[in-house]
């Protein structure tokens, strides 16, 4: 299972080496086939997501970069039965996407969620929730961009019980920045 406790105060930096630096460093208890996306330089704590991934999906890195300007901290593996992981964290087939983020809570986000509505999830910590999904992979949504082609789309909350509902409706690009 992949729980864990990071706590990272970040100050900004001034170089390109010392964002290296921190990044092996929070390297170094990976795995090799691991890689570590930095946050933003602007942000004072940045929260950790172990993101399970296929490692040669364009539209994932995309998100995990939309995720890490936004304030998070990516930790990114590439699990050989990526599908068998996600069903070992409660992600009904129905709710999968590409890849698939924990939190150290253990919460779970699946697919293509805006990094603001991660973050409001992560505020208001559901006890009744075992995370969000972006089923399939909405066109425009993070990471999915293609010019200014844009699709409405759900973010569904999964909740403990098998059960889920709408978190969020994402109905406009700017909704999701």
């Amino acid at each position: 299972m992949l729980n864990f406790s990071v706590n990272l105060l970040r100050k900004p930096v001034s170089s390109f080496s010392a964002i290296l630096f921190s990044a092996l460093l929070l390297s170094g208890c990976q795995q090799q086939s691991n890689s570590t996306a930095l946050a933003s330089e602007s942000t004072s704590e940045a929260t950790v997501l172990q993101v399970m991934k296929d490692p040669s999906c364009g539209c994932c890195e995309g998100w995990v970069q939309h995720a890490s300007e936004r304030g998070f901290l990516a930790q990114i593996s590439h699990p050989q039965d990526l599908n068998g992981e996600k069903l070992k964290l409660g992600i009904a087939p129905q709710f999968q996407s590409c890849h698939t983020a924990v939190s150290p809570e253990g919460y779970v986000f699946e697919g293509h969620i805006p990094a603001n509505i991660v973050q409001r999830f992560l505020d208001e910590k559901p006890d009744d929730a075992i995370g969000l999904a972006v089923p399939g992979m909405p066109l425009g949504s993070p990471g999915m961009e293609i010019g200014d082609q844009f699709n409405p789309y759900d973010v569904i909350v999964m909740k403990t019980d098998g059960s889920s509902q709408v978190y969020a409706h994402i109905a406009t690009k700017a909704e999701q920045y």
